[in-house]
């Protein structure tokens, strides 16, 4: 069996990356199931961290993703159904967007529920569209259909 120190040190640094600790002994605080809008750009959290004058590991680059609002607030994105779309295309990094979303665990960790793009002030549904079989999808991909590319859409919504 390990040292304690060896074990705490192994779990410690990524729990204080993630920034999501429990101390042992205590209850996991509740999950706030009620959704709220963040408004921002997500970015890529190297890039906070060079103007810092930090650095991440260069494999740990592309995984670190965060919602920074107008007041410079940072809410790391968790990468799930509907976070994934902003791992998978840079298209939509550094873009004003409106998120739809729960923290998680009384965390900063933002969980995605649906996202809009802002532009001149109004809202855009920003969708992946395939021509050939008119699929519209909500994260990048290969067209299930045809195999065929998808392309980056924006509709403004009505309202």
């Amino acid at each position: 069996m390990p040292d304690r120190r060896q074990f705490l040190r192994s779990a410690l640094v990524p729990g204080v990356a993630a920034g999501v600790l429990v101390a042992e002994g205590s209850p996991a605080p509740a999950k706030d199931e009620t959704p709220a809008q963040f408004s921002g750009k997500v970015i890529p959290l190297k890039d906070v961290l060079e103007r810092a004058g930090s650095k991440l590991d260069a494999d740990a680059e592309p995984f670190w993703l965060a919602l920074m609002t107008a007041e410079g607030k940072l809410y790391p994105v968790i990468k799930d159904d509907g976070g994934r779309r902003f791992f998978k295309d840079e298209k939509l990094h550094n873009r004003k967007v409106r998120i739809t979303g729960k923290l998680v665990a009384g965390s900063d960790l933002l969980q995605v529920l649906s996202m809009v793009g802002l532009k001149n002030g109004k809202a855009f549904d920003l969708y992946y569209w395939c021509d050939i079989c008119s699929i519209k999808r909500y994260e990048k991909m290969q067209c299930e259909c045809c195999g065929g590319p998808m392309e980056l859409r924006e509709k403004p919504l009505d309202k």
